[in-house]
């Protein structure tokens, strides 16, 4: 074996769960930020996390409304899904720009994503700074599913993005 960076262990270790973060601001504004950077972190009570770029808007609108969702989105999003994550929701409508089929969710403000196979809405119960990064420990309060679809992951970081067989 031989040294190599972070980045290039990112890429070995894919493909990685890929979602799609939504958050609000005060006024019911919802940004998408694409993510795998995400886990699972107990059942009872159920938690999981997402870490967070410290540059991104989508970190802020948590730290403000306490909520967020993950939206573990179907192959059909794949080229949409792609360009949230190539783009800042501080200047870009991701929804509006790449339209992406959003519905309300039951227990938080941001919207859902409608073409996903899971998402679990989280409310913020813990945060950690990790670095350039926060970690966003969420507790999941609803969850939603559709077995018929087909799930996303990242591979090559965030080069492409595609199903598994």
């Amino acid at each position: 074996m031989k040294d190599i960076s972070v980045g290039q262990a990112q890429k070995l270790t894919a493909p990685a769960p890929f979602a799609l973060l939504s958050a609000c601001d005060g006024d019911g504004k919802t940004n998408l930020m694409a993510v795998s950077w995400w886990t699972y972190l107990s059942n009872h009570p159920p938690k999981l996390c997402v870490c967070l770029s410290n540059k991104g808007c989508s970190g802020r609108l948590i730290r403000e409304t306490g909520e967020f969702a993950v939206n573990v989105v179907d192959e059909s999003l794949k080229e949409s899904a792609l360009k949230c994550g190539r783009c800042s929701g501080s200047t870009v409508d991701k929804i509006a720009e790449f339209g992406i089929g959003t519905v309300p969710a039951a227990e938080i403000r941001p919207l859902l994503v409608e073409n996903s196979r899971v998402v679990f809405e989280c409310r913020l119960s813990d945060m950690l700074d990790v670095g350039d990064h926060t970690i966003y420990v969420g507790e999941i309060v609803a969850v939603h599913g559709d077995e018929t679809k087909k799930q996303l992951f990242a591979f090559d970081g965030y080069a492409r993005l595609d199903t598994v067989q």
